[in-house]
This record gives C-alpha cells, sequence and structure tokens, in this order.
C-alpha cells in the first residue's frame, strides 16, 4: 500500500517536472532583450549637409615670387571655393611642366584629404572629363594662374606628393576676383615642407587658438538600430542595452564610440560607388552630421569603391582629435568601410557638441619648429605622413559635468594614426610616434 502511494507520489513529481521544464524552455528569456522598433520612431538624428559644406579645402595659398602665404579661415576659404565651383576645368590636349613656373601670381586650395575623380566632379565641373575619369589619380590640391599675357588661366590638379598631375583650361573665371578675394583675406607666411608621401605648407611663425568649451550630450545607441540593421525587429539587446546584435550584424557602445559590423557580405567584382559620395550620400541620409565635419581620408582597397572614408568633426578652423587608446580615437570621427557596396564597418563618436566659449588662448610654435623638436624628442619624423595645428578632445571623466574643453596642439600622422605633439614632447612620452599595437 505504502509503496503504491510512494510510485503515485514519485510519478506526479515527474509529471510535475516535465511540465515545469516544458514551460521554461517554451518561455525562456535569455539577459538578451528583444528590441522594440516603436522605441526608435524617427530615423534623422540630427542634420543634412550640402557636399561642398563637408568635402571642402582647409588652407587657401598665395604663391608669388617673394613666398607661400595663406591661411586656415573656412569663411574666406568658402569665398574663393565657391568662385573656382562656378568655373569650367577643360582637360588640356598636351601638358607643359614649365606652366608650373609661370612668373605670376599662383592661387592653391589644399583639401585635407585626397578626392577621387568623381568626388573632385561633384565640387568642381570638368567638361571633356571622359579620360580624366578612367585615370585612378587622387588629387587633393588645385593650383590656378593666368597665363604671362592674362588671356588664359590655367589650372594644375595634384595628388599630395605633387608628382602626379593633370592640368586644365579654366573658363569662366575672372582672374581679378580671384585676386581681389586674396587681397581680402589676412595671408600669413607659409612654409613648404617635405613628409613622408606629403608635400605640406604650415604656418612660419607662432599660431595663437583659442582653447574652446562646449556642452554635449550623447546620442542613444538604440537611434542607430533602425539605421544600421535591416530588419529592427529581430534586434537583441544584451550587456546592459550596450550591445546589439541580429545575430549576424553587431554594434556596440565603448564609452562614447559606436562600432557596427557586418561580416556577412558576399565579394562581388561589381563597381558598386565611389566610396567617398557614398558615404557622404549615407551620412546625409540620416542626417548624421550632428556637428561640423570635414572629409578627412580614404584608404581604398581597390578601384571598385572597396575602402574606408572617414569624416572629422571641426571646431571653427581647426579638426577635432583624439589621441587616447583605442578606440576612443573615434570621438571625433565618423568612418565607413564599404564592400561590394554594402556597409561593413562603421564607427563614430556618439557626441553631440554645442560650443558655448572661449576659455583662454594658446600660442603655437611653428610647424617647423614642432618637426625639430619631435625630432629632439626621438620621433622618428620621417615616418610622419601628416602634420596639422588642431583641438584635442578627451573623452570627459565618468561623473563629471556635461561640459568638455578642446585644446589646441599640434598633431602628426605616423602609420595613419594621429598623435599629440604636446605628448610626444613630455619627458615620460619621449619614444611616442610608433604606432599603438591596437
Amino acid at each position: 500500500m505504502h509503496r503504491e502511494v510512494f510510485k503515485s507520489v514519485l510519478l506526479g513529481v515527474l509529471v510535475l517536472a516535465s511540465v515545469a521544464m516544458t514551460f521554461n524552455i517554451l518561455f525562456y528569456k535569455s539577459d538578451f532583450q528583444n528590441y522594440n522598433p516603436n522605441s526608435t520612431k524617427q530615423v534623422a538624428i540630427a542634420k543634412e549637409q550640402k557636399i561642398p559644406e563637408v568635402i571642402r579645402p582647409n588652407l587657401m595659398l598665395e604663391r608669388n615670387k617673394n613666398g607661400a602665404f595663406g591661411q586656415n579661415g573656412n569663411r574666406q576659404i568658402q569665398k574663393v571655393y565657391t568662385l573656382l565651383r562656378q568655373c569650367v576645368f577643360s582637360e588640356q590636349s598636351s601638358s607643359n611642366s614649365d606652366k608650373d613656373d609661370s612668373e605670376n601670381t599662383h592661387y592653391e586650395l589644399v583639401f585635407p584629404a585626397p578626392l577621387t575623380f568623381d568626388a573632385l566632379s561633384k565640387v568642381f565641373q570638368f567638361d571633356n572629363s571622359k579620360s580624366l575619369s578612367t585615370n585612378h589619380m587622387l588629387v587633393d590640391r588645385i593650383d590656378v594662374f593666368s597665363s604671362s599675357n592674362g588671356r588664359n588661366v590655367t589650372a594644375i590638379f595634384s595628388s599630395q606628393n605633387e608628382r602626379n598631375k593633370f592640368y586644365t583650361t579654366v573658363d569662366h573665371l575672372n582672374i581679378n576676383s580671384l585676386k581681389a578675394l586674396y587681397g581680402d583675406a589676412d595671408l600669413r607666411p607659409y612654409e613648404r615642407l617635405t613628409l613622408k608621401g606629403k608635400i605640406v605648407y604650415l604656418p612660419q611663425e607662432k599660431t595663437k587658438v583659442d582653447s574652446e568649451v562646449s556642452y554635449y550630450e550623447r546620442l542613444s545607441l538604440e537611434k542607430f538600430i533602425p539605421i544600421l540593421f535591416t530588419d529592427p525587429d529581430n534586434v537583441f539587446a544584451a550587456k546592459g542595452k550596450t550591445e546589439y546584435t541580429d545575430s549576424e550584424r553587431q554594434m556596440e557602445r565603448t564609452n562614447n564610440i559606436i562600432q557596427f559590423v557586418n561580416p556577412g557580405i558576399t565579394s562581388t567584382s561589381e563597381q558598386k560607388q565611389d566610396p567617398i559620395l557614398g558615404s557622404f550620400d549615407w551620412v546625409n541620409s540620416v542626417k548624421l552630421w550632428t556637428d561640423d565635419y570635414i572629409y578627412q581620408g580614404i584608404s581604398l582597397k581597390n578601384y571598385r569603391g572597396d575602402g574606408t572614408v572617414s569624416f572629422r568633426m571641426t571646431i571653427g578652423d581647426y579638426m577635432v582629435f583624439n589621441t587616447e587608446t583605442y578606440p576612443n580615437w573615434y570621438l571625433s570621427m565618423i568612418e565607413l568601410t564599404w564592400r561590394s557596396g554594402e556597409l561593413s564597418n562603421y564607427k563614430g563618436t556618439l557626441f553631440d557638441l554645442n560650443p558655448v566659449d572661449s576659455q583662454g588662448s594658446m600660442t603655437l610654435d611653428s610647424g617647423k619648429e614642432i618637426l625639430d623638436q619631435l625630432s629632439q624628442a626621438n620621433v622618428h619624423v620621417k615616418s610622419i605622413e601628416d602634420l596639422a595645428i588642431g583641438y584635442e578632445l578627451k573623452n570627459p571623466a565618468s561623473g563629471s559635468d556635461q561640459s568638455i574643453v578642446a585644446t589646441p596642439d599640434w598633431f602628426y600622422k605616423i602609420g595613419g594614426r594621429w598623435y599629440s605633439a604636446s605628448d610626444a614632447l613630455m619627458p615620460a612620452h619621449g619614444i611616442n610616434g610608433k604606432e599603438d599595437p591596437s
């Protein structure tokens, strides 16, 4: 009797356990939380920009028998840029290198990074450009000058090292209007220096730059879900909503940086898009320009459009850098990597800055002086690929208020990464300039 009761009780326990396990399987919830698509109703994040506001030069130069004189003021540069964008450039059937040595004054605009011809033709007007579009030369500067008799105007489009060039005639340009714009600008002496793979023009005198104070907001990671994932209904959150995935693509936040990877792209040999224009259009389509940005870099893997394009935040007339460890240097950047016409990687800031005030100023040494000082601090100056004045923007400490200070400094690039000259010149950082293994 007791044995039959025990068997009945045991059977009941097993049945209940089975029911409980079945319920747990059917209604199991992991630490992943299903994303609610209604939580992000608006795909547009900030504002749109026009191409010339982002793909733009950041230096204007006048070169004459007395030397090179220039400035980096965006307002004055845009006036020259607008004038040249109204011209029509026609490729010359033959190029004569002697034209470079014209005794007349040369007027030059320099972009912070080289442009593909497709991108160049979006900001300038070209006539009979079929042969130009097939050569894969990257251009970062345009040099305009008139002939000795003043009847013809020539423009030379050059690569960063000024070795590769193509010559054009310039129509619909009043050269006196161009001269007047340069005459109205506050030009200062600049020095021509040769770096690794690039010729740069740097201030020959000391430069005074204000520190800038900004308030900031951090964009919600969830705003990017309908932008970066094709099916937001099947996106799940983990790690306290600092990571999202659809089991293939993954997006995560580290400090104030967003990183996205899409590993499931199938390679094709078809030409899809120009990566610079594709990147601009993509950012513009979701109005992701939270602040002022400038096109600042490209790394092409092939001529089918695969590669990486970067845009850098600017404050006033200067670019903004972060030289902390990876991934913090994306605090002032937007970077997009394309593969077979699809976005394979996205890295960028979650900051939305609101500059409010200047906080004192700093006087920075000339470009030549900085190079000499870096050499004395054991930085391998022959490896420096670029050098520029800009702002350092560090990640704010946790628990700090919503303000942040952008500090003026010189920055140099080695191995594709930017470093702070001030950090390199500190005794404890004398070996700076080597690429971070990360």
